[in-house]
């Protein structure tokens, strides 16, 4: 009789998980993981966003310094233009508008390049402004 009596003890005392166990462990990483997917998201969009506005700040700064190469007889007094992006996956456009506004009964100018962009129809705008004084031969 008691080969029988170590038999159902033996088989009450298996070491492995029941199949609840097993479903709640797999729930528990799925959400995990669902919250990872989500932070990896949030984290391009927020890069995606850094990238377009160093490109925006790269256009000011070359639109300002196409203004500062001027000489005063070609300044313009306003002007503006579409630029395309130039990043990777592109498909974003930056629209550019320059000023030069003549210092009262001087040779000096207040330049102003201001740059616009938009991203998940959020606008957003970068300006720059600096002042050019040019001697008495317009250089």
């Amino acid at each position: 009789m008691e080969p029988i009596a170590r038999q159902a003890t033996s088989k009450l005392n298996n070491g492995g998980f029941t199949l609840i166990e097993v479903m709640v462990s797999i729930v528990i990483v799925l959400v995990g993981l669902l919250g990872l997917v989500q932070a990896m998201g949030v984290a391009t969009s927020y890069n995606l966003k850094n990238i377009l506005r160093d490109e925006a700040v790269l256009i000011g700064e070359e639109q300002m310094a196409d203004l500062f190469r001027r000489p005063e007889s070609a300044q313009i007094t306003s002007d503006s233009k579409s630029v395309t992006s130039r990043t990777r996956g592109g498909g974003s456009s930056f629209n550019v508008t320059r000023r030069a506004t003549k210092v009262l009964n001087t040779s000096s100018y207040q330049l102003t390049v201001n740059v616009g962009w938009t991203h998940k129809q959020v606008p957003y705008q970068y300006e720059v402004q600096a002042m050019r004084t040019y001697n008495a031969d317009g250089n």
